[in-house]
């Protein structure tokens, strides 16, 4: 078929649309195009032909396109945006701007009539230095900025529009808001650790954000700032610390950096290098004056050796071979001591420098049991170094010091099933606990009346503990008392505490919080343990969304056929409006923790209803943080209970919105997300088109060869294996009931995933494609089970989009433009 081309000036279609209510209906005035200039400041040459142009000019840009100012002075003259069609006085270089706006994927040339060697930026980014340049434009919301050395004498100034095809239009709205894109929720500056000193006075910061220009390099920065006013007291950006810790009365910082343990003097910001040469070094620990920290060796392989006789099933993991000991170095004299000396590594959990020892943890090959896996929790004793085996054990996550104990994390079963609330029920031991160990070795279960999954806890100066969980799809912190035995809820105000610190040595600990929410960016906060009052650090809305709508979120939770509650959200779409219908997006895990409610990460929900999608993100049966019956039934279902929930949730929520077309419902899941994917095409036809990323097809093969297969699988298929339970591993593997499937599949994996092996993919891909089945398969190369680098991840959000918009709008351009291979085979 052939497509009419569409032809016209941006100037005449500003005004025909504010005529004939186009583009939507919105009134669009003829002097929408805004000009800055001419600068009349005179310069040694044109503002391209500068030897620094690229630069001169992206620093130019950066200041147009971050700037919500009407005006802007330039040396001593004041220059402020116009109406394009205004008469130009002067001579010098000039700027243009535009917002642009589509409903869909959008291809088409830009032509730059009238201005000398002009330079076209799109959101801040250069497009090209040209008076055409094509473009391709997701769903969102657009600024055009044209920087140019000056007028032509002989041609006047307009933009022309080149559309691909009719359905090629660009819209003008000027609003001053705009929806949210993915170069926003994956660039924009976020807090990715904190440390705060004991007595509460400093807080060590990193930062990371992107540039469009460093492509996949971040740009991270690691700042130490005085809390009471937030000022930056000092500030790294190459060699950065890592493994940071404060000194107990708060006046050194200890750290990581350029292959040296490097010690920061607080009163005088002077920094004492205390070890060089120390490679591989991390989780430094003060013990008094002395620091404690392990040190790899990492394995030397035979660079000529032909062939690998594997040791043990981890000796699949690429690390497995190298071997972490404790060392201690005494910053006076600079002599560094080995503490342990094994064949197996030690990992160095605490120390408690009153008396004078230390708890380390091994892991010693031993599959005699699920999950196949062993811990030896050892006490060291640093005086003669001799070490005493606490226990061993199947489950267990973590341990600290007390004053006549010690707390220990760990599932359910840990201690012969000390921590099951309920003999009668299946238990997963991914479902952490809390326990206490007292003195003469006896241990008692803490949070058995509990229902959140206990994460990381750090201890407080009065033995209490502070423990962030998993509740539901929440992640809030929670203080145990430990004289009432209580837990109590910290009033942090935001859905996900992402990153936290406490100064511990305070009465009135202060806490400080990056956190987000579903629909909020990240902040920064300072507040004390015992109060809700905070003190804002960082806003990113502020610094980065301030000019950025949102669609509402809703919850949808659902009481399932067997009495139980499954929560759900629904994300609207940006502008929604109730009487349109809307094609849908149905996201969930299925496996062993539930999908939290951050504002962004890999899986961008807030992106997908700026594209017009309502996304209903739900949360079936068998995660954690809803009580041990509601995990437990992840354990040797495969698949069971939550395919179910699924299909009834997204029953009833089709039932309870009308304005989802229940014809246009696709869905989608990651890892154990894209085994359910897979799985429901083999149960269900309501979806009508299915993404799978990383999915699980095979659960034998996954079992035997994915780096953690065998190791998961012996907390979720617990005492089944391939020849005692075949039901469950053919019956509930998608792969051998790929007849069945009837909806158009997406397969996405990388091809350097070690987690779920990329053959999981091919496996399915296979079956299809000799049923005669829709399937499409797209590898990432080089991309391990999730995929971060940034052009990748924009790359794979816009596969994933593109297939959707595909098969739920009807709209093929996104898809052919990615993979044009697939239009001619058409």
């Amino acid at each position: 078929m052939k497509y009419a081309m569409k032809t016209f000036s941006l100037l005449s279609l500003s005004l025909s649309m504010a005529i004939s209510g186009f583009a939507n209906g919105a009134a669009i005035d003829a002097q929408y195009i805004q000009r800055l200039g001419p600068v009349s400041q005179i310069s040694g040459t044109p503002l391209s032909k500068s030897e620094q142009a690229d630069p001169l000019r992206a620093n130019l840009i950066a200041r147009l396109s971050h700037s919500n100012q009407d005006s802007l002075q330039v040396f001593d003259q004041k220059l402020s945006w116009q109406a394009a069609s205004t008469d130009v006085a002067g001579e010098g270089w000039l700027a243009y701007q535009l917002p642009i706006s589509t409903q869909r994927y959008t291809q088409g040339t830009l032509t730059v009539n009238g201005l000398e060697n002009p330079q076209v930026y799109l959101n801040g980014t250069l497009v090209k230095s040209a008076a055409k340049v094509d473009l391709s434009l997701a769903n969102g919301d657009y600024q055009v900025l044209v920087l140019a050395d000056g007028l032509q004498t002989d041609v006047p100034f307009s933009l022309d529009w080149q559309g691909t095809s009719d359905v090629d239009q660009l819209q003008f709205v000027k609003q001053k808001t705009h929806r949210v894109s993915a170069e926003q929720l994956f660039d924009s500056k976020t807090i990715n650790s904190l440390a705060v000193s004991p007595d509460g006075k400093y807080l060590l910061q990193s930062t990371i954000e992107y540039l469009a220009s460093q492509g996949d390099k971040p740009r991270q920065v690691t700042e130490l700032r005085s809390l009471p006013d937030n000022r930056v007291i000092y500030r790294w950006q190459e060699n950065r610390p890592s493994s940071a810790v404060w000194s107990r009365d708060s006046q050194q910082l200890a750290f990581v950096a350029n292959e040296q343990i490097q010690v920061l003097n607080i009163a005088d910001l002077t920094i004492k290098v205390a070890a060089t040469t120390v490679e591989n070094v991390s989780g430094l620990q003060w013990y008094n004056d002395s620091l404690l920290f392990n040190w790899q060796k990492p394995y030397k392989a035979d660079d000529k050796a032909s062939s690998k006789r594997f040791r043990a099933l981890e000796d699949r993991w690429s690390y497995w071979r190298n071997i972490s000991q404790i060392y201690q170095l005494d910053l006076a004299s600079g002599f560094i001591r080995q503490l342990t000396n094994n064949k197996i590594s030690s990992a160095l959990l605490d120390s408690d420098a009153k008396a004078g020892r230390l708890l380390l943890t091994r892991s010693p090959v031993d599959y005699t049991e699920p999950a196949h896996s062993l811990t030896q929790l050892v006490e060291l004793t640093l005086s003669d170094l001799n070490e005493t085996l606490i226990g061993e054990y199947r489950s267990f996550s973590g341990a600290l010091y007390a004053d006549d104990g010690m707390y220990i994390t760990a599932g359910p079963r840990f201690m012969g099933g000390k921590g099951i609330q309920d003999s009668d029920i299946e238990v997963n031991d991914y479902d952490g606990q809390l326990y206490w160990r007292d003195s003469n070795g006896d241990i008692s279960a803490l949070s058995k009346a509990f229902d959140p999954a206990i994460g990381a806890m750090t201890k407080l100066d009065n033995d209490d503990l502070l423990l962030s969980v998993t509740e539901g799809d929440y992640k809030p912190l929670y203080v145990y008392d430990k004289s009432k035995r209580r837990f109590s809820k910290v009033s942090a105000g935001v859905d996900m505490v992402d990153y936290y610190s406490v100064a511990i040595e305070q009465s009135k600990p202060t806490l400080v919080i990056a956190g987000t929410s579903a629909t909020t960016p990240q902040k920064a906060f300072t507040m004390s343990l015992n109060a809700s009052r905070k003190k804002i650090l960082f806003d990113s809305q502020k610094q980065s969304y301030a000019n950025t709508r949102f669609g509402d979120i809703q919850d949808f939770d659902f009481e399932n056929k067997q009495g139980q509650t499954i929560d759900g959200r629904v994300y609207l779409p940006v502008d929604f409006d109730a009487n349109k219908k809307y094609p849908a997006l149905v996201y969930y895990y299925g496996g062993t923790s539930p999908v939290g409610r951050h504002f962004t990460g890999r899986w961008p929900f807030n992106l997908w209803a700026a594209q017009g999608y309502v996304v209903y993100v739900l949360q079936p049966s068998g995660a954690t943080g809803y009580g041990q019956a509601f995990s437990g039934r992840h354990v040797n279902a495969w698949g069971k209970f939550s395919a179910d929930d699924i299909i009834e949730c997204t029953k009833a929520f089709l039932a309870a919105h009308p304005f989802v077309d229940a014809k246009r419902v696709g869905n989608m899941g990651a890892s154990y997300g894209g085994f359910m994917t897979m799985y429901l095409a083999t149960q269900t036809d309501i979806f009508a088109a299915s993404m799978s990323h990383a999915g699980i097809s095979n659960l034998s093969s996954y079992w035997g060869h994915g780096w953690w297969g065998y190791g998961y699988s012996g907390v979720a298929s617990r005492g089944s294996f391939p020849w005692n339970n075949p039901e469950l591993y053919v019956q509930q593997s998608p792969l051998y009931h790929a007849d069945k499937i009837t909806t158009p599949l997406l397969l996405i994996h990388g091809n350097a995933d070690t987690n779920v092996p990329v053959g999981e993919s091919h496996y399915m891909y296979t079956a299809l494609k000799l049923l005669g089945k829709e399937v499409e398969l797209v590898e990432f190369n080089g991309q391990d089970h999730h995929i971060n680098s940034r052009e990748a991840r924009f790359d794979w959000w816009n596969t994933t989009m593109a297939w959707f918009d595909l098969k739920l709008k009807g709209e093929p351009q996104w898809w052919n433009s990615l993979y044009p291979e697939t239009k001619a085979a058409q």
